[in-house]
């Protein structure tokens, strides 16, 4: 740890307002606001100084130095250190209504802007290896966080229908669309474009940002041949095709925009017991109501793997610059086929007594 290591410190601000509208709709504003005092980010004391730059912009280091403890073989001295670089922040709008005849309605709209300089995971090592950079590894670039939707928009309606004293139904559904997708265990919803290969020559491969090149000639294939596949998978993504002649951002990358419906379902039924009103409520829950309908429907889409690593590095040829060999991966993103893109159903009973 560096010697004025700091504790991770967070400020955070936030503001929110209800006000009553006309026709008695709530509004509500939320505002939130945080600033990193003091973050975590890692450093490799190992790294020597570039030895060139390399026609993209970035230095190349030619791996670690010789004159440490830890030899030439490209381990790392990894330093814990702060930064204050990082924040985000997030406004949501939303409108809130109750009818006398049982209905409830709500629509809610949020922006989120989240930006740190390390990809988030447990171990010094991971990193510093695995944070994507655009240049020095040493000095990470602010960039998109992967976790967060940055645009969120959920809805929902909520009816209860009372048949006499003992029978009552209650209907609701909850509406969601938003750009990019719901946090997992393997990750967020924003990647990075990488080579496959340690490029600018850290002692880590798989953390060097792609160059996306304007034309034939601002790349060196292996196999020129490779170039029409090449810029044809560059153009079938939008985010390449508007950065080429720069080198991609780290979590530049978001899922496309999805749209999820869910159905709930309840039947209450009383009866008056030894002095107590006794309810047995049945319930259904059917989780992405549109994928029961049509399979196609309510399908997520992620991208593959093979599309974020989609260049190879092959060689570096006697004037030092990198030559490359194309996967040849065709588009960005597949169909997403976890639990996220299914139909599910769940089965519910409670008992309540007063």
């Amino acid at each position: 740890m560096a010697s004025d290591f700091k504790w991770p410190q967070v400020w955070t601000t936030n503001l929110a307002f209800d006000v009553k509208l006309p026709e008695d709709i709530i509004g509500t504003l939320e505002f939130v606001y945080s600033k990193d005092i003091n973050s975590v980010y890692v450093r490799n004391a190992n790294l020597g100084l570039p030895q060139r730059t390399l026609k993209d912009g970035r230095p190349y280091f030619g791996g670690a130095r010789a004159d440490t403890i830890w030899g030439a073989d490209g381990a790392g001295v990894y330093v814990i250190d702060n930064s204050s670089e990082g924040y985000n922040f997030n406004i949501t709008a939303q409108l809130r209504k109750q009818f006398d005849f049982g209905l409830s309605a709500n629509l809610a709209y949020s922006y989120l802007d989240a930006r740190n300089i390390m990809t988030t995971t447990e171990i010094a090592s991971a990193l510093f290896q695995g944070n994507p950079v655009q240049g020095d590894p040493n000095k990470p670039e602010l960039s998109n966080s992967q976790f967060g939707q940055k645009h969120r928009i959920i809805g929902g309606l909520t009816y209860k229908h009372e048949w006499n004293n003992n029978l009552a139904t209650t209907f609701g559904v909850f509406m969601e669309t938003a750009e990019g997708n719901l946090f997992t265990t393997a990750g967020g919803n924003r990647y990075s474009f990488i080579y496959a290969g340690d490029v600018n020559g850290d002692g880590a491969g798989g953390n060097d940002l792609i160059y996306i090149p304007r034309n034939a000639n601002d790349i060196k294939l292996k196999d020129p041949s490779q170039w029409a596949a090449l810029n044809a998978f560059i153009e079938q993504d939008s985010y390449l095709s508007q950065h080429r002649g720069e080198i991609a951002e780290r979590n530049g990358l978001v899922n496309p925009w999805y749209f999820n419906l869910d159905l709930k379902i309840m039947q209450d039924f009383s009866v008056q017991a030894f002095g107590k009103k006794n309810t047995l409520q049945l319930s259904v829950d059917i989780l992405n109501f549109p994928n029961l309908l049509n399979s196609s429907w309510g399908v997520r889409q992620v991208a593959s793997p093979a599309a974020t690593s989609p260049l190879k590095l092959d060689s570096f040829d006697s004037n030092g610059d990198p030559v490359f060999i194309f996967n040849g991966v065709k588009k960005t993103f597949v169909d997403d086929p976890s639990l996220f893109s299914r139909w599910r159903m769940q089965l519910g009973l409670r008992y309540f007594f007063e």
